[in-house]
């Protein structure tokens, strides 16, 4: 069964997928948007930074006097300045650089301190240090975050996007995944014997079309096991119905036979009566082992690959036809028979076919009105060579009984051979039509 791409499974994984990432980067752009605005006012904000300034020249100024720092041991300033802190300072003494952060701590050379003035400093973050030897120096110490904490940020934004990813195609599936746990339960009821539970069929993708197959299977065993049943019943019940049947014909036909061995007979015309009626008995028994070999080749369940050859229709049916209408012409019957040229060929099996069309010839001598005229004719379809048969229905005051064997004996013949079988009988006239496919 195909069914539309938008109703895929596959197609709605993906539109899951899409929406999800949708939602996560949208989450994402958000957290980062906002998480970015939050540092600019604290973090990386001036005020922050003002605050943290001041914070770390007071250390400053504690490690100048612990550490007894003066104009001539200023490069050790360095280990403070490269203890990770996130600072950049700058000492001027009479508006001279003499120390910048990270630097070797010696006194920059004439060209180079040229290059540094205080006037071009930040005045908010100047400060006033006061070295070990009671040097006062202008001090600009500037304070900056680092990229921590917008590494972080970034990473909570990746973390939140994730978290939206998941939660989102999860939602959008978990109906998808209850019902596949409900087709397992459903399985597992199914495979505990109760096959009158009818499987829940759920959407057009292909889950529903899972479900819709699991569903006909059941239907499908269900439909074998009535067959089967049936079969049983039948079975059992035409052995019933044979074995009394047989008992009467063959209990007479042995009484006969003992006559005629014992030579109680009063004379030559009673044993030619006691041979006919054994005859009788002895047709009776043969036409119901034909109905019992017929019944078993209908409802047999498996049939062996029959050998097919390829034959010219026109010559093979004027024989067998041929021979039916002289047959049924010489009991009284009125043929009109048509074969149409066809010169078409046709692949049989003809020991099948006989069979078939002796069940129609049989049936015609059965309950064919011998008033009214039968009529045979074979003609070129499209595709097909075709056969019909039709006559009107013998009216008598008490019609024999039909099981309808024959037809169906017929219809699994032909179908065994690829071709179609039809008949119809409104109770006055009755009609068969027999389709062969042409090579």
């Amino acid at each position: 069964m195909n069914k539309k791409i938008s109703g895929s499974l596959r197609r709605q994984l993906f539109c899951a997928v899409l929406i999800s990432l949708t939602a996560g980067a949208l989450l994402f752009g958000l957290v980062y948007l906002y998480g970015n605005s939050f540092l600019d006012r604290t973090v990386y904000g001036h005020s922050f930074a003002m605050k943290m300034a001041d914070r770390y020249f007071e250390r400053l100024q504690f490690y100048v006097e612990a550490e007894g720092i003066s104009q001539k041991n200023l490069h050790r300033l360095n280990a403070w300045c490269s203890r990770g802190e996130k600072v950049y300072l700058t000492l001027y003494l009479d508006d001279i650089l003499i120390y910048e952060s990270p630097s070797s701590g010696q006194l920059k050379s004439e060209m180079s301190a040229m290059e540094f003035d205080p006037e071009m400093e930040d005045p908010e973050n100047e400060y006033m240090l006061t070295l070990q030897d009671d040097t006062k120096v202008r001090t600009f110490l500037y304070y900056y975050a680092g990229d921590a904490f917008y590494y972080l940020l970034l990473f909570l934004s990746g973390i939140t996007a994730f978290l939206a990813f998941s939660l989102c195609f999860i939602l959008l599936i978990n109906q998808k995944i209850r019902y596949i746990k409900k087709l397992r339960s459903e399985l597992d009821i199914l495979s505990g014997g109760q096959l009158d539970y009818t499987v829940s069929v759920h959407g057009n993708d292909e889950l529903g079309e899972l479900a819709q197959g699991i569903d006909q299977m059941r239907l499908s065993i269900l439909q074998h096991q009535d067959v089967e049943n049936q079969m049983r019943s039948a079975n059992s019940e035409l052995i019933t119905a044979m074995s009394h049947d047989l008992r009467t014909p063959l209990t007479s036909l042995l009484a006969y036979l003992e006559i005629i061995e014992r030579r109680k007979y009063t004379d030559e015309a009673q044993m030619h009566q006691l041979v006919h009626k054994s005859i009788t008995q002895t047709m009776r028994i043969k036409t119901m082992a034909d109905q019992l070999f017929e019944y078993f080749l209908v409802y047999a369940t498996e049939w062996e690959p029959v050998e097919m050859e390829i034959a010219d229709a026109d010559p093979l049916f004027q024989q067998i036809l041929g021979d039916y209408a002289y047959s049924l012409e010489s009991i009284g019957m009125n043929v009109e028979l048509q074969l149409h040229p066809t010169d078409s060929r046709i692949r049989v099996n003809t020991e099948l076919l006989q069979r078939a069309l002796d069940n129609l010839y049989s049936n015609l001598q059965k309950y064919a009105d011998l008033m009214d005229t039968v009529w045979i004719a074979c003609e070129k379809k499209e595709k097909t060579f075709q056969i019909s048969i039709y006559n009107a229905v013998r009216k008598e005051a008490k019609p024999q009984e039909s099981t309808g064997i024959g037809l169906n004996t017929c219809k699994r013949l032909i179908k065994q051979m690829g071709g179609s079988f039809s008949a119809e009988n409104d109770g006055s006239y009755f009609a068969v039509t027999i389709d062969l496919p042409l090579l």
